[in-house]
This record gives structure tokens, sequence and C-alpha cells, in this order.
């Protein structure tokens, strides 16, 4: 791959298309980064390709 987009683009093929990917989509598909800071550009590259609106999540680490 060429670029960062073509890279991506090969890993997750048809991720620029309309919203909603079906739920097993990214089971076999992952980069692997060695530091924090590439997997936080990744990402933030990934998710500007991506298409829909972003949403969320919040999750706590013991019962409430």
């Amino acid at each position: 791959c060429d670029s960062p987009n073509g890279f991506i683009d090969f890993i997750y093929p048809g991720i620029a298309s309309t919203p909603p990917l079906p739920p097993d989509y990214f089971l076999n598909r992952m980069i692997l980064a060695p530091r924090n800071a590439d997997v936080s550009e990744i990402n933030g590259t990934v998710l500007d390709v991506m298409s829909g609106e972003a949403r969320t999540y919040f999750s706590a680490n013991k019962i409430i």
C-alpha cells in the first residue's frame, strides 16, 4: 500500500460505504501498532474515512 488510506482500505474494504456495517465486519480485521500514539492516529484516520454519525459509549469498571 502506498499511503495510510490505501492501507486502511486494504484492511477494511468498503468501510466508507453507507452504514450500518454488518456486526461481524471487524471480526478478523485489525491493525496492530506498537505505540498508543500510533493507534490513536490510525483510529482517527479510520473514523475520518467512515461515513455516518459518531457516537460515544461510556462504561464503568464496577457494578453500579
